[in-house]
């Protein structure tokens, strides 16, 4: 009877420990696309962010940003909250010759689905006037209410 109790629950030990592993493998695998899903969100977002701008897409624009948005400039500026950040972006999209600023992203961490940060390589373009200023930008996202929005950009000169 012992041998019986003991490979009985020998038997049993093993499957708990098969069904726990299981367990565990479909979590990771769930785990990994929810990420993967959350890193497709961000990377949408961040261009939203850039397409609306190049666009001139004041709805797109004024969706994307956060109403705490925080920027620091090129020059060091700063400007806090949506209607500071909002307000020159505005003004530039007015500006009666045709500038753009083509991008590529180098670089993304995200957070879950909660926050996300991506560098991009940046040009400032203005072929009329001869302008071609590169830049490093940084942008940092959150998700609330379902939602990406810009929260935090950085501009830099990048020097030659």
């Amino acid at each position: 009877m012992r041998k019986w109790v003991s490979a009985v629950l020998a038997t049993a030990a093993v499957g708990a420990v098969a069904g726990v592993a299981s367990t565990a493998t479909a979590s990771a695998g769930d785990e990994q696309a929810a990420n993967q899903a959350c890193q497709r969100e961000f990377d949408r977002a961040v261009w939203e962010d850039m397409d609306s701008f190049n666009k001139r897409d004041e709805a797109r624009y004024r969706a994307i940003i956060h109403q705490d948005m925080v920027t620091v400039g090129r020059k060091g500026q700063l400007f806090i909250g949506y209607e500071a950040n909002i307000n020159p972006v505005l003004e530039s999209f007015k500006l009666p010759y045709e500038w753009s600023m083509p991008w590529t992203v180098t670089h993304t961490v995200v957070n879950g689905c909660k926050s996300g940060f991506a560098l991009l390589d940046a040009y400032y373009q203005v072929p009329s006037q001869n302008v071609n200023r590169h830049y490093t930008i940084s942008l940092t996202l959150v998700k609330e209410r379902g939602k990406w929005q810009v929260i935090k950009d950085t501009v830099t000169d990048v020097l030659p």
